[in-house]
């Protein structure tokens, strides 16, 4: 059925804004976008709406939001991580599965209309595929033991062939970081990624221990794999930077790049091998980093940066817009509408889909944000405003969600 969506503004996040024109939607895609109102029988009247592409959340844990306020911010990642462990462990599937819900909701009532969600357990895919987002829902996998490194990607290959996605939905593989994953088992996780083209992605150059641990050992890191028994004990210092240390296992190519604190010597790398780059600015705020991915260098390179929430065992909320006015505080040399852009459309290209930006043929997933009749100021501002916790309408797969109240 054909649907026409008449508006006050639209940012197409593929060109300049327009105003009291109006969008016509066929079969979940967007087929016109008009100066004016045509009219007609199937008219969605929200003129004093501001539309715009839905918000695509690029790096998520949704498996982990049970666990908000269970972690304490600004402690050393090491420690996090060893407290993170074993609460992840022991939570009980009925408080996991309400958690997934309830995150779920606080994203769509953010605007969040696709996601990256890294999944541990092959069990959730079908949840987490269920809740109507379009997705790219990631198989992480951790192993540093190189004995292990064939059963593991033997298993994974076993969920891709025997586990359908949804019609929204669409797997990756996501090898956990590079001090927790052999190269043997990143090698065979890439190889499997280009087998059944999925994006492969990694948490990359996250903490200081990381670097360290590729580039000269780290007793630290050396510990923990020690202590989960998982010790490789021929395993190598390969004396490189992260960056440098996947890009000789061949994993480099348009990696999904999660965190990137530390990369500021392989920029130039990372924009050859068109690296995508996922920054997360509540998360880095609430690890108190100092230094965090160098997006203005990035964005000037031409090198995609994406936005994520990431989980709330770090991080107190899922709340995208406050994921937005998080990276407005951090990022004092990205303009608005650059943060947007990256929240939008750069969003969807990092995850190969057809979504973050409205054109003709693209999928109609969109937000809409109500504004004063009197509104004078620009429309790149209104999803900063303070005071928006939701948006007011809500579209995936040119499906209206029930809580939209424009």
């Amino acid at each position: 059925m054909v649907l026409k969506i008449k508006f006050r503004a639209l940012l197409t996040l593929a060109g300049d804004s327009i105003e009291n024109g109006e969008l016509t939607i066929d079969d979940g895609r967007v087929v016109a976008i008009s100066t004016s109102s045509t009219g007609g029988v199937d008219v969605l009247d929200l003129s004093d709406c501001l539309l715009m592409p839905g918000f695509v959340n690029a790096h998520c844990h949704l498996s982990l939001t049970a666990l908000k306020k269970k972690l304490t911010p600004a402690v050393p990642f090491i420690d996090w991580l060893q407290t993170l462990i074993p609460l992840n462990a022991n939570l009980d599937d009925s408080r996991r599965l309400e958690g997934i819900h309830a995150g779920a909701d606080q994203m769509k009532r953010s605007g969040v209309t696709a996601l990256g969600d890294y999944i541990a357990d092959p069990e959730l895919l079908g949840v987490i595929g269920g809740l109507g987002f379009r997705s790219v829902l990631f198989l992480e996998t951790l192993g540093f033991n190189s004995a292990g490194a064939q059963s593991l990607c033997n298993k994974v290959e076993a969920v891709l062939q025997e586990t359908p996605p949804s019609s929204l939905s669409r797997w990756g593989l996501a090898p956990h970081a590079p001090y927790s994953v052999s190269p043997d088992l990143f090698r065979c996780l890439r190889q499997l990624a280009q087998k059944y083209q999925c994006p492969l992605s990694c948490h990359v150059a996250e903490i200081q221990e990381e670097v360290a641990f590729l580039n000269e050992g780290n007793h630290e890191l050396q510990e923990l794999l020690k202590e989960r028994s998982v010790w490789d004990a021929q395993w190598q210092t390969p004396r490189k930077t992260p960056v440098q240390y996947l890009n000789s296992l061949d994993a480099l190519n348009s990696l999904i790049a999660i965190h990137c604190n530390f990369v500021s010597a392989d920029l130039g790398l990372m924009a050859e091998k068109k690296v995508s780059a996922v920054f997360c600015p509540q998360s880095t705020s609430w690890f108190g980093r100092n230094e965090f991915m160098p997006v203005r260098e990035m964005l000037d390179l031409g090198i995609t940066v994406a936005l994520g929430t990431d989980s709330l065992a770090s991080n107190d909320s899922l709340n995208f817009l406050e994921e937005l006015r998080a990276a407005d505080k951090l990022l004092p040399d990205v303009s608005r509408s650059e943060i947007l852009n990256m929240a939008t459309r750069l969003g969807g290209e990092a995850l190969g889909l057809q979504s973050g930006h409205l054109a003709c043929g693209q999928n109609a997933d969109l937000i809409g944000f109500r504004v004063s009749p009197s509104y004078s100021g620009s429309w790149w501002d209104v999803p900063f405003e303070p005071d928006r916790r939701e948006v007011d309408f809500y579209m995936v797969d040119g499906k209206p969600d029930a809580l939209s109240s424009c």
